[in-house]
């Protein structure tokens, strides 16, 4: 059984920040470095400080940029640039985003989820967010985070299912709910709207809270701070403290997303070695020397990294990824025999096909849906690009979704447009006031 609350929740002071779009962090869970140092110039208050604190050249000891966290979060509640709601509250979330057809909406629910016993946590990351598991360097550095700031910058993320035959969807009734109410606005410069209401009634509380009892959860983003999260709350109870889902460790902000009518989209992860010099026949030819890799040729077109992306993401079963070389060539590659997992090929892709280590890799910067313009259409002389792309299709229900793939790892399931850090904050110290919750 898990509890889903509502809560007071912490939000920036439009009047004393400005534009909310300046503010957010809008790539969701994970953020490059050229993203962290854009975010930085942005504005001096945005999220990234709190979620994503940069290393300093006078950083003593593996903890500071956690302590510079807290400072800035404390600093700013000091000020007045955060405000806390004095009610508790579900806040609603309506994200708008174009689309080749028109626009597509999606509807969110951001409230405390109550964490599980870590076994059982650890359990539920694996079955319902992805096969592969969180790597224990995202999760240490969440923990230190959390052990130090005592608060959630930014919301783990699971689809929710309706399962049951209501007249009135979960969707439809946040839809209702929000009518009389006036949303705080974000619009980002890729015309993605964020929109965001604080429903605080306590018939709404009671109608939301009775209408999440018949939700499925799959857990698709943020695995790794569910599971620091976990960990930090067995490390208090087991140095003294205890309690149920009103200890203030005990919960953990999450959003949940609608899956009814949900077009879901996921941002490509592209990677560029160095080293390397292949044009698109040598790389065939060296292929054909590698046991179980099959390799497919595409395009050399300017959209042929579109289309390589599209037939990447079509087998849900089998990983398969897109390969680019400098002379705009790009290739299917595919080794159903020796890979089960996206990483596993990009691991063989990298230590046999191109004789470097995976380590070499660096991700590249990847903020919106790749068109035939992108300047990763063709790979720089010297390197070639690794692409991968998570295709939505299938039927409908949890059990079709990629997150429930285990080909998949978190770091693949990057939802575009992302739901943002920074629209509320949610800090431990804060007591849990006396309003009902749910049992999802």
């Amino acid at each position: 059984m898990v509890q889903f609350l509502p809560f007071c929740g912490w939000r920036f002071d439009l009047s004393q920040v400005g534009a909310l779009s300046d503010v957010i962090v809008p790539a969701g869970s994970v953020v490059t470095a050229d993203q962290q140092r854009e975010l930085y110039r942005l504005h001096p208050c945005n999220t990234v400080r709190l979620t994503h604190n940069r290393t300093e050249p006078e950083d003593t000891g593996s903890l500071a940029a956690a302590r510079r966290a807290d400072d800035f979060f404390r600093l700013w509640r000091r000020e007045g640039i955060l405000v806390r709601d004095h009610a508790a509250a579900w806040y609603i979330l309506q994200t708008i985003s174009a689309t080749d057809s028109g626009s597509a909406e999606r509807w969110g629910l951001l409230g405390l989820l109550g964490l599980l016993p870590l076994d059982e946590t650890s359990e539920r990351g694996r079955t319902l967010a992805a096969a592969q598991p969180s790597s224990a360097p995202d999760i240490a550095r969440l923990l230190q985070m959390q052990t130090v700031c005592r608060a959630d910058f930014a919301p783990v993320c699971l689809f929710a299912e309706d399962s049951s035959a209501a007249e009135e969807s979960l969707e439809e009734l946040l839809q209702r709910l929000v009518r009389p109410l006036t949303p705080t606005e974000c619009i980002l410069d890729c015309g993605t709207r964020h929109r965001l209401w604080t429903v605080t009634a306590p018939a709404a509380i009671t109608a939301i809270s009775q209408r999440i009892d018949d939700l499925q959860l799959s857990l698709f983003d943020g695995a790794a701070a569910l599971q620091a999260s976990a960990e930090l709350l067995q490390t208090l109870r087991e140095s003294g403290e205890s309690g149920g889902v009103e200890f203030p460790a005990a919960r953990r902000l999450a959003c949940l997303l609608a899956v009814e009518n949900l077009q879901l989209q996921f941002l490509p992860r592209i990677h560029r070695i160095d080293g390397p010099v292949f044009t698109g026949h040598q790389l065939r030819t060296a292929a054909q020397q590698i046991p179980g890799l099959l390799c497919q040729f595409v395009g050399n077109e300017s959209y042929a990294l579109v289309d390589a992306l599209e037939l990447a993401g079509l087998n849900a079963d089998q990983p398969c990824l897109a390969i680019g070389t400098s002379d705009g060539e790009w290739h299917l590659l595919a080794a159903p025999a020796r890979c089960r997992t996206l990483q596993q090929l990009r691991e063989l892709t990298a230590s046999e096909l191109l004789q470097l280590s995976w380590s070499t890799a660096q991700e590249q910067p990847v903020s919106t849906l790749i068109k035939s313009d992108s300047v990763y259409s063709r790979a720089q002389h010297g390197s070639v690009l690794l692409a991968s792309q998570v295709s939505a299709a299938g039927e409908r229900g949890l059990s079709a979704l990629p997150c429930a793939i285990s080909q998949y790892s978190e770091l693949d399931l990057q939802l575009w447009p992302a739901v943002p850090a920074g629209l509320i904050f949610s800090a431990h110290s804060d007591r849990v006031d006396a309003v009902s919750g749910s049992s999802v």
